[in-house]
């Protein structure tokens, strides 16, 4: 069995309030039940109800206009970035099963923390994507992070992804939105389910950097996303993750990523998000909960031999 070079830092196993997909299929009742009493649900005060911690304040927000009582465009800044603007569309208007149910589709309701957190390292470390192709996986319905990359960090390509159908149909107004800042960056979105048998065609080996957000809490998913990532990436490609620790779904991660990657983790990746980090522990305490909202950093870097897992694979498929 190939193994890498373990540096995952081991994490010691908490309890929890309540399991990652327990609280969103919590989240999905208490949608449905607004919906049944005729209540407006409006993703800011659903957000602010159900996780409690919504930001770091990395990024700011502007209302801008609104398509109709469902969709409404924000315009996306970062001060330590002053020449960075998108225009994001987001859903702020009732919501149905229509819209939740399929593949995992939490994106929907917020831009969540681990998302703003990976879009302000990729504008701070805007040349690690520079002519580059890049993917962003699971992005939801906003893909926050990879149109940040599109508008800004002059790369290649940009493919914006996710598992469910409407997420994906709402990204496709936010691309011809912010469509004149993308330069000669090739931008396009399609619907990506993470499938361990799956050879994903066209795509495979072809992106040089892959980043993906707070996808790691649905353990059954787990092997079908490091399968995705290491078929869509390049033999010298990295991939960057953000996720919090959610109990010991993060380390179970990093422990099946060595059978295919060289696996790093970084707790204090940059001093900004540390000093936003501390103060909410402090601040914010009774809201703040570290291992549910707090996004660590893993790089991925893919072994130079094929990890035993898809040997097994292929040779199953004969």
């Amino acid at each position: 069995m190939a193994s890498g070079r373990k540096t995952c830092q081991s994490l010691s196993p908490r309890r929890m309030v309540m399991s990652a997909a327990r609280q969103r299929w919590r989240l999905l009742g208490q949608v449905l039940a607004r919906k049944r009493e005729s209540r407006p649900f409006r993703s800011e005060k659903h957000c602010a109800s159900t996780r409690k911690f919504i930001s770091f304040g990395l990024l700011s927000t502007t209302h801008l206009d609104t398509d109709d009582e469902f969709n409404s465009w924000y315009r996306y800044t970062c001060q330590d970035v002053t020449e960075f603007s998108v225009d994001i569309r987001q859903l702020t208007g009732p919501m149905g099963i229509e819209e939740l149910i399929g593949f995992n589709n939490t994106g929907n309701v917020c831009v969540w923390p681990s998302e703003e957190v990976l879009t302000y390292h990729c504008l701070k470390h805007k040349n690690s994507f520079r002519n580059k192709t890049v993917c962003e996986l699971g992005g939801g319905m906003t893909c926050l992070a990879g149109i940040s990359i599109a508008a800004f960090c002059e790369a290649k390509e940009v493919l914006l992804t996710d598992g469910n159908e409407i997420s994906v149909k709402n990204v496709h107004p936010i691309i011809k939105r912010n469509h004149s800042t993308f330069g000669s960056t090739k931008v396009t979105t399609r619907v990506i389910k993470w499938d361990k048998d799956n050879k994903y065609g066209d795509i495979a080996g072809y992106f040089d950097h892959i980043i993906c957000a707070d996808c790691l809490f649905f353990e059954q998913f787990q092997e079908d996303l490091l399968h995705v990532i290491y078929t869509l990436l390049k033999p010298e490609g990295l991939v960057t993750v953000f996720a919090p620790c959610r109990g010991n779904t993060l380390e179970q991660f990093c422990e099946m990523a060595i059978d295919g990657f060289v696996v790093e983790r970084t707790d204090n990746y940059d001093q900004t998000v540390w000093e936003k980090h501390l103060q909410a522990k402090e601040k914010e305490h009774d809201i703040y909960i570290e291992d549910r909202h707090y996004p660590v950093m893993i790089i991925l870097r893919k072994l130079k031999v094929t990890p035993h897992r898809l040997h097994v694979q292929a040779a199953n498929q004969g």
